[in-house]
């Protein structure tokens, strides 16, 4: 990306048009992140978060999960779940008062082993926390993972009805607004293949 269009973007932020950021977008969206390279990264801004640059590790690290997204499911309809692909995906470790969790991950946060009698190492006191993967505030709407790569197309629904509202908000010209009409149905989600 050109250095040039970084005013340009963070205006179009700062302005409150509809902005929707996926896995290297959230990094762009967020004001901070972390677990850059050496000099860091020129960031758009805008979303009061700092996110982690491939959290979840490498390329070959990436995967598929179900992840869990009550917000969007209460609005969309579908289970409370949806699959999420993660491709050297980043995370929000922390947010902001006004930024709305849509989901989080579960990530193992301290594992010890210990030997039982024959000398095999056995994991105990596997606590669990949790990262943010999906977040909103205003005009904002960012993942940590892939949703264009899945036949459900609950997420992007939510995002069209949330431009709509933004607009609404500003104007009542109904020639800009969006018509929404997406009706989630377990047979989309079976449309395309799932790798595990």
């Amino acid at each position: 990306m050109c250095l040039c269009q970084f005013p340009s973007l963070r205006e179009f932020v700062k302005i409150g048009r509809p902005v929707w950021g996926t896995c290297a977008g959230l990094i762009f969206l967020a004001d901070k992140a972390t677990g850059q390279k050496t000099g860091g990264q020129k960031l758009v801004g805008g979303l009061d978060c700092t996110v982690h640059r491939n959290f979840f590790g490498s390329q070959i690290q990436s995967f598929e999960a179900e992840v869990s997204a009550p917000e969007v499911a209460s609005q969309e309809g579908g289970p409370e779940t949806f699959r999420g692909v993660f491709i050297r995906a980043p995370a929000i470790l922390e947010a902001g008062p006004e930024v709305q969790v849509l989901a989080d991950y579960p990530v193992p946060s301290n594992i010890s082993t210990s030997s039982d009698s024959a000398g095999e190492e056995q994991k105990e006191n596997v606590e669990q926390s949790k990262v943010i993967v999906a977040v909103r505030q205003g005009n904002i709407l960012a993942t940590a993972f892939h949703p264009e790569l899945t036949a459900d197309t609950r997420w992007h629904s939510y995002f069209l009805k949330m431009a709509n509202e933004i607009i609404e908000s500003e104007t009542s010209n109904s020639q800009l607004q969006v018509q929404v009409n997406i009706n989630y149905s377990q047979k989309q989600l079976n449309e395309l293949p799932i790798f595990q």
